[in-house]
């Protein structure tokens, strides 16, 4: 096969894409940045004042500790600057969970004339780490939230402090606390129009995406798959997003957006109906006719009462043959309602149509349910294409999950491969089929094609 057309087909995909940078994630991550950016601004120079106020005062430990939370926030703003969002939020939150914590235990004491301060930089805190956590979850940022609230409350309902404690002078907490709460408000109103701001892109994508699908505004690209001998056999069909104005809109974008909002059945409606038409199309053609094609269905969309009715349906409707016809599901289907899953999956199966356990590998209940699905192929996530290279237990791993598939009689596809020491690795050890850039990143179907002399040619 001639490979090196892959190198002008990636360099058609990356300009193709560079066009349209400016996206919902984009937005959404400019006014996060901004945000994130005021609120350790703010923090800075509350830390600096201090620093220099504590100085004078000879008070030491505090112009220490200032000093050390003053060089985290430079370094967290630092990481924002240099595209590390998430990485740069959550050091911003351990600041502004440590240090309100620390000076309210130290220094920060609750008089009869002034109530604590401290712990009004604690909500800040928070709202600025769920913003982050919408945009990347993860456990740490989860338990930095939870620890930001829990602290707030127990600091705001009691007046809990150590025996070791120093309390600061009423001088300074006479003017010190009014200073505090209004740079602490300052910070929770940036972060709480942030996520307003937030929420209005959010409904105007949910705006858009109803309008993409009475305007004809989504397209499929496709990514060939081939065998171990490299001859192409099918497709995967990927669902696109081609804005008006902001170009063509990622799906780990819009696809989030679309489930929140109960989109994806409707959407998966769309992309099922123009997938039987392609697989019609291709039917009549001889270099076509024994593909298949791959589409990936959502779990709402999976669940809808008349799905399988729907899809059995369209097949008659396009008069298309059901084998080539490959819906990809994930585990998380089956895990949502396990009997009436796997029913609607024979059901489908007993009609011709094949089934894929997609992203394989990546989740907890693949094993227990595996033999009791109907599905005649399982795709390796690409997250252990490289792992296996570079790591011994990540190879042992990979090896057993395509032994497992192939003593099922299952084909064993594996998607992500970039380079043909990788694709060797997989097809030793037994992978029967095959996906990545290696043979053609996700294109339109006019360029697919186009693409298919190419593909179906030999080295």
């Amino acid at each position: 096969m001639k490979k090196y057309f892959m190198v002008d087909l990636f360099m058609f995909a990356s300009s193709f894409f560079k066009k349209h940078k400016k996206n919902y994630r984009s937005v959404k991550d400019q006014q996060l940045t901004i945000a994130a950016k005021a609120n350790i601004f703010i923090c800075i120079i509350f830390c600096l004042f201090w620093t220099i106020y504590f100085a004078f005062a000879q008070m030491w430990l505090i112009v220490y500790m200032d000093i050390f939370f003053t060089l985290i926030s430079i370094f967290s703003l630092f990481l924002i600057y240099i595209n590390r969002i998430s990485a740069g939020i959550l050091l911003s939150q351990v600041v502004l969970l440590v240090f309100p914590v620390v000076f309210c235990l130290f220094f920060d004491i609750a008089t009869v004339d002034r109530p604590q301060v401290a712990h009004l930089f604690l909500p800040a805190g928070a709202i600025l780490g769920y913003l982050n956590y919408r945009r990347e979850p993860s456990y740490l940022q989860f338990i930095l939230i939870l620890l930001s609230i829990g602290c707030f409350i127990f600091f705001s309902g009691s007046s809990f402090n150590l025996e070791s404690a120093i309390p600061l002078s009423e001088d300074i907490r006479n003017h010190g606390g009014w200073i505090a709460t209004c740079a602490a408000t300052l910070m929770i109103c940036i972060s709480i129009y942030t996520m307003q701001l937030e929420i209005q892109i959010e409904n105007s994508m949910v705006k858009d995406l109803r309008l993409a699908l009475a305007k004809q505004q989504f397209e499929l690209f496709y990514q060939p798959q081939i065998n171990s001998s490299e001859t192409l056999i099918g497709a995967e069909a990927l669902l696109r997003w081609h804005h008006p104005t902001l170009g063509y809109v990622p799906t780990k974008d819009f696809i989030p957006a679309a489930e929140t909002f109960g989109l994806m059945p409707e959407i998966g409606e769309w992309v099922l109906a123009q997938g039987c038409k392609v697989l019609q199309d291709w039917s009549k053609k001889a270099e076509t006719k024994d593909l298949t094609l791959s589409i990936n269905i959502s779990a709402d969309h999976f669940m809808q009462a008349t799905f399988e009715q729907s899809v059995i349906g369209l097949i008659q409707q396009y008069e298309i043959n059901p084998s080539r016809l490959i819906l990809e599901i994930t585990e998380n289907i089956a895990l949502n309602n396990c009997v009436s899953m796997i029913e609607k999956m024979h059901f489908l199966s007993k009609n011709g149509i094949q089934l894929s356990l997609d992203d394989f590998g990546t989740g907890y209940s693949s094993l227990s349910y595996l033999q009791k699905m109907p599905i005649s192929q399982i795709k390796i996530d690409r997250s252990f294409v490289q792992a296996a290279l570079d790591d011994k237990r990540s190879n042992k791993l990979v090896t057993g999950i395509i032994k497992i598939g192939l003593d099922l009689n299952l084909r064993v596809l594996v998607e992500g491969i970039e380079t043909t020491e990788q694709f060797s690795a997989f097809k030793n050890n037994g992978c029967t089929e095959f996906q990545g850039y290696l043979w053609g990143v996700p294109v339109p179907l006019n360029d697919f094609l186009e693409q298919l002399p190419h593909l179906n040619s030999s080295d």
